[in-house]
């Protein structure tokens, strides 16, 4: 019987737990050859999550094999190396029974060539789904008690500061901490407007973190992060749970300048003209007040 071995492994359960993907081909290679299968080949999807089938390499180049019948038999070490998720379960199960290819668990000792085996799959791929739910609940409190620590998360530290792998503290980029302490000056105290802004930093050619060029977005997001004063934000893009603390960094601006940045950005509010424009309104929502940089409602009458 063609024998498909499938293996997968994500990084954090091979730190974890030792689940060499080395040592679960192994023992399938050797139950293969107890039952005198024929190994058509060995997929491997290294330090990636079971989470979908989509983003597996191995597992699509697996169900191509599938579809065209060169494969009779799929081989794995445990029902959540196939997958976590119980809908992708049924589904692998409806797709191999449909192209009359057995499928086997080493560990569970699952035949779906049987009625009991195919309950008993999807009975496993319940409590696997269910322990995918508990990682990830694990994860949201291991961030939560992160934050609520101090400590800062994400990817990518703010523009200002480093965090390079393995660190969890971000440090100060001196170079970068200068030109946020500049916009903040041209803002605050200079009454800069913050397309201005941006425009005087690219025509510098002054590189974002992203090595992009800065626009009014980028200018406003900075000006409103709490980093810079030495706290941790969460839950920003949800203003009922947002919440910030103190920070285990060292902050670049001071408290009483980021508060007045912040009641100017509160009455800095972009807006967008919903009317069609006219003579008297062509320009609203684009063009400032070069004395209190707010919004013009119409072209000859500023606010101040």
């Amino acid at each position: 019987m063609e024998t498909a071995i499938y293996v997968r492994v994500s990084t954090e359960e091979q730190a974890q737990e030792g689940f060499s993907i080395r040592a679960q081909e192994q023992k399938l290679k050797d139950f293969a050859k107890i039952k005198d299968w024929s190994i058509y080949n060995i997929y491997m999807d290294e330090g990636i999550s079971g989470k979908n089938l989509d983003e597996r390499p191995a597992m699509q180049e697996l169900l191509t094999d599938i579809k065209s019948g060169a494969v009779k038999n799929v081989l794995v070490f445990k029902i959540d190396r196939l997958t976590r998720s119980t809908a992708d379960l049924i589904y692998l199960i409806d797709l191999f029974n449909e192209h009359d290819c057995a499928f086997n668990s080493l560990t569970e000792s699952i035949d779906t060539q049987t009625a009991s085996g195919r309950m008993f799959l999807k009975i496993i791929g319940i409590f696997a789904e269910f322990e995918r739910e508990n990682i990830i609940e694990r994860v949201k409190v291991g961030i939560e008690r992160k934050v609520r620590e101090g400590y800062s998360i994400g990817g990518r530290a703010s523009y200002g500061y480093d965090r390079p792998k393995h660190q969890k503290i971000q440090t100060i980029n001196e170079r970068e901490a200068e030109i946020v302490r500049e916009i903040f000056d041209m803002f605050v105290n200079q009454g800069v407007a913050i397309t201005d802004i941006a425009r005087r930093l690219n025509v510098r050619k002054v590189p974002t973190k992203e090595n992009v060029n800065w626009g009014s977005t980028s200018i406003r997001r900075l000006l409103a992060n709490m980093n810079y004063i030495g706290n941790v934000r969460h839950h920003i893009r949800d203003e009922k749970k947002e919440y910030s603390v103190e920070g285990r960094h060292e902050a670049i601006i001071e408290q009483e300048q980021f508060d007045i940045a912040q009641k100017l950005l509160a009455n800095n509010k972009r807006t967008t003209p919903r009317k069609p424009p006219r003579d008297d309104n062509y320009f609203a929502g684009f063009l400032t007040c070069g004395i209190c940089q707010n919004c013009l409602d119409k072209l000859r009458t500023p606010y101040c």
